[in-house]
């Protein structure tokens, strides 16, 4: 049988400048009804869904969160956990401290950028099972217990960058100008908002032009034109997953005239959005 070796290189980009520390793991298992009060911590903390459906409010927004999703909390941020339905709700969740992450600012597990809540989707088997050893290796408390235990979380904190990446390009976007950065985030929580550049420019105190040309610079189109994907690819989403009217779905993405509306979902999509929505399900029933 022929040696097959992989060389070692060392491109990756995502490295822990400090190796954080397992505070605590556990989990909720099979509660018919659960309700974590609101609360604030000055640690970090993953929670995944094995189970049921939750209803998360963090940071003043709501969540709802399925089977295989992940909710991070950064130290500071307020949260509000309940299950929702009537299906049994379990989760298995853990506290991390001392965290730096080359590229995100100390003691923080998500970047600014990112959205608390994240699908694991392909991910989420080894999200589960990395969980779940930690919650196993402390439980026994045998030799090299929080050697292991730690190298689980580190496994399971680069699993959930892996997603990050994908969804939302750790790696591009590390490094980046902060004004930028800030000015991405803004948008991703307020695109369903009537908003303008210079709402944005006020609340990061900068100018227009100023916001723009760094914009720009730095990630590769204008915010408004940024601003216009972000609600047509959730306007793609609502029209697939719900029976909403194009009317209301153009206003839940931000949109108070629904035939502009349509005239700018068809210019980018090259559809209706009566046409797209039919497409769809056409095609979620061949795939059945």
């Amino acid at each position: 049988m022929p040696k097959i070796e992989i060389p070692h290189s060392r491109s990756d980009q995502f490295r822990f400048k400090k190796n954080p520390q397992l505070l605590f793991a556990g989990q909720v298992v099979d509660e018919d009804f659960f309700y974590g009060p609101p609360q604030i911590h000055d640690f970090c903390e993953i929670l995944y869904v094995v189970e049921g459906r939750g209803e998360f409010r963090i940071a003043g927004k709501v969540y709802e969160l399925r089977k295989g999703d992940v909710a991070i909390y950064n130290p500071g941020v307020p949260h509000e956990e309940k299950s929702a339905g009537s299906s049994p709700f379990k989760v298995i969740y853990c506290g991390v401290d001392s965290l730096h992450i080359e590229g995100v600012p100390q003691g923080m597990l998500l970047p600014p950028y990112v959205e608390p809540v994240i699908s694991c989707e392909k991910y989420a088997y080894k999200v589960e099972s990395y969980l779940s050893d930690i919650i196993r290796e402390c439980d026994s408390q045998i030799l090299g217990y929080e050697t292991l235990s730690t190298n689980l979380l580190m496994s399971l904190i680069t699993v959930i960058y892996r997603i990050i990446d994908v969804k939302h390009q750790f790696q591009a976007l590390k490094g980046k100008h902060e004004i930028a950065l800030r000015t991405k985030q803004f948008i991703d929580a307020n695109y369903t908002q009537s908003i303008s550049l210079k709402d944005i420019a006020d609340t990061l105190y900068v100018s227009q032009h100023y916001l723009s040309h760094l914009f720009k610079k730095e990630l590769g189109d204008s915010p408004f034109n940024y601003l216009i994907s972000k609600r047509i690819e959730e306007a793609k989403r609502l029209l697939s997953d719900s029976d909403a009217p194009v009317h209301e779905v153009a206003s839940q993405v931000g949109y108070g005239n629904d035939k502009y509306f349509s005239m700018l979902f068809k210019k980018i999509t090259g559809q209706t959005p009566s046409s797209y929505r039919e497409s769809q399900r056409r095609q979620a029933q061949l795939t059945e």
